[in-house]
């Protein structure tokens, strides 16, 4: 959930500066190449950063607020725009510290240029994920070099000193002018690094490489990098990167960056199949679809919708494994709800938790499809609507054993998978350390089993 309260204020100040020179080129790259990864509010928010400090001179700084009147969007919007910024590497942001108001300062980095974008381990198949196969062959051939061959042409262009004669040394009067002293010159800038909160196991990949195929220092900074990228984009572990890395440095002792990708790429679709790539999309619930986004916390229950709202199944499926890594059909049937049934990820939050439930821990994949082209058809979009939904499937499942008895069942889940409670569970911002995760989780589920039972 992004409370932009919390980072930044309406009237905290910033001022934008550039970390190099940016050309018109740039422009189409950051359309054609970036936007489909970042939506078009992060791609206006680098332009309008852009054209304020290309339309002034020296270093101008504005509040927030009025940013938000420019590009007429809410801070809460504008934050999250600025945060694809700096993941992809367009923005740094910085903030002053011990300052009232706020004052930050956005640095902007120019792209990759085309042949950097489409071999980069990490951008490229989530561009290609993103647009298909037949646009990112359209968009590679669009930044591709079409120049012809010069092979059977004569260069008759003519040398400097065939058009211009040397200045005798005795008309210079001020030599010293010749000499630029201490001043620094604008020039264009490395492009942004991508940057990751978890870092790689290098540790670990180093105990699984065998010294006899590749020496210690094979594994430079540019490898190091695409290590990282790659183990992000395809979800390898240290085990099978190593194999990958061995593979690609055979009979060499230098690991081919070209050989890696292609080995870690083919593993994936080994494993996924042959047509499939990673994908790169918001896993958690769309702002605009959530309820609980700035309130205060009051029950139970806006708690869990705040839960689902602001946790990715992913994140589910890890804590409904004990911790434990989500397994590879899991995760192709989660990515393919999402993108055959167009559910939002916090509806399919309780999708996931409640057929866990009423299955007995089993995701059959053909109940699984069957649920959430229900609830596709009945258009459900929030977290709320689910719920309910899923209430009434459960009221319907049990009306048989209720005509039997005479009172309904109820049956309290003894799962206890482990969480890592987020801050706002407790509504004063503190985590409560005094609750084990287990406990916590066993809470969560016997409540939601409670809710699905009318209780």
């Amino acid at each position: 959930m992004i409370q932009s309260w919390k980072e930044v204020l309406p009237g905290d100040r910033y001022e934008v500066r550039m970390a190099g020179l940016l050309y018109f080129y740039d422009q189409k790259i950051i359309t054609c190449l970036y936007q489909p990864l970042i939506g078009i509010e992060a791609t206006s928010l680098y332009f309008t950063f852009w054209q304020e400090k290309d339309s002034r001179e020296g270093n101008f700084s504005a509040t927030h607020h009025q940013l938000m009147g420019f590009m007429n969007l809410s801070l809460d919007r504008i934050l999250k725009a600025r945060k694809k910024l700096e993941a992809v590497g367009l923005l740094r942001s910085l903030k002053k510290r011990h300052s009232d108001p706020g004052f930050f300062i956005y640095r902007i980095f120019p792209p990759l240029k085309p042949d950097e974008f489409f071999h980069d381990a990490l951008l490229s198949p989530f561009l290609f994920h993103q647009v298909g196969s037949r646009d990112f062959e359209r968009l590679s051939s669009l930044f591709a070099d079409h120049s012809s061959s010069e092979v059977d042409f004569e260069d008759l262009s003519v040398t400097f000193d065939d058009v211009f004669e040397s200045v005798p040394a005795g008309e210079i009067k001020e030599e010293e002018q010749l000499d630029p002293g201490e001043k620094k010159w604008e020039k264009r800038a490395q492009s942004g690094s991508l940057r990751f909160r978890k870092p790689f196991d290098f540790k670990a990949l180093k105990r699984y490489l065998s010294e006899a195929i590749l020496p210690a220092d094979a594994l430079n900074d540019d490898v190091r990098a695409d290590i990282e990228k790659l183990a992000f984009v395809y979800n390898t572990d240290p085990f099978d990167m190593s194999r990958a890395v061995e593979t690609a440095s055979l009979h060499t002792g230098t690991v081919d960056r070209d050989a890696l990708r292609k080995e870690v790429r083919d593993f994936y679709r080994l494993e996924h199949g042959a047509d499939e790539m990673p994908a790169l999309y918001d896993r958690t619930q769309p702002e605009e679809d959530r309820e609980m986004a700035g309130r205060e916390l009051q029950s139970e229950e806006e708690r869990l919708i705040a839960w689902y709202e602001t946790s990715s199944p992913y994140q589910l499926l890890e804590q409904l494994g004990h911790g434990s890594k989500p397994q590879p059909p899991d995760l192709r049937l989660i990515e393919n709800l999402m993108f055959s049934t167009k559910l939002n990820p916090g509806v399919i939050n309780v999708l996931i938790d409640y057929i866990v439930q009423v299955n007995h821990n089993n995701l059959n994949k053909s109940f699984v499809e069957k649920i959430a082209a229900q609830w596709s058809r009945m258009n459900v979009r929030t977290v709320r609507q689910a719920m309910s939904i899923a209430r009434e499937e459960r009221r319907k499942r049990q009306e048989p054993v209720s005509s039997k008895n005479d009172a309904p069942r109820r049956r309290v889940s003894e799962r206890g998978h482990q969480e890592i409670v987020p801050e706002w569970m407790n509504g004063d911002g503190h985590v409560n350390r005094t609750e084990a995760p287990d406990e916590e989780a066993k809470k969560r589920a016997k409540w939601l089993d409670d809710y699905l039972n009318s209780i």
